[in-house]
């Protein structure tokens, strides 16, 4: 599909972020729609402030994964002991390990990303994030490319 047929759009759902809608603007400007259960919050940023080369970002956070199987063996451990030794009090620490190992999960889950990552023209800091093969890879690419020709066209117009 050429991309001159294609909508400048893209729609990205994460469990844990919520979902996000990115709308190029009549070729100058970012619109960001950001949708999660406490907020709803819209954002417009012009091309021009952009880099059109985006870096990419992948992480895998051992660190809470590590923690997290920790947490789950003591937990299981505890529950274990309560059962085989017929001690209910032991009960109460296997909870509070199961909470801590649903915690870290999560922790592991959040700082485990892969991302494309536009920065600023002037400052070159991380500005905009974007999550690579949500909803598809093929989508994806399209959007970046159409992005990357736009940030390009809006900086040489500019």
């Amino acid at each position: 599909m050429p991309l001159s047929f294609v909508t400048p759009t893209l729609k990205q759902r994460h469990l844990l972020f919520g979902s996000r809608e990115f709308t190029i603007k009549e070729g100058v400007s970012l619109i960001i729609r950001e949708k999660s259960l406490l907020r709803q919050n819209e954002t417009l940023i012009h091309l021009n402030t952009l880099q059109a080369n985006p870096t990419f970002s992948s992480s895998f956070s051992v660190k809470w994964l590590l923690n997290s199987l920790l947490t789950f063996a003591l937990s299981i451990l505890f529950f274990y002991w309560a059962r085989h030794f017929s001690l209910p009090v032991l009960y109460i620490p296997s909870a509070v390990f199961s909470l801590t190992t649903l915690l870290f999960c999560y922790r592991f889950f959040l700082y485990t990303t892969r991302l494309t990552i536009f920065r600023h023209a002037s400052t070159h800091e991380n500005y905009l994030f974007l999550w690579r093969n949500r909803p598809d890879q093929q989508q994806f690419d399209i959007f970046i490319t159409s992005l990357t020709r736009a940030i390009q066209k809006a900086r040489y117009t500019a």
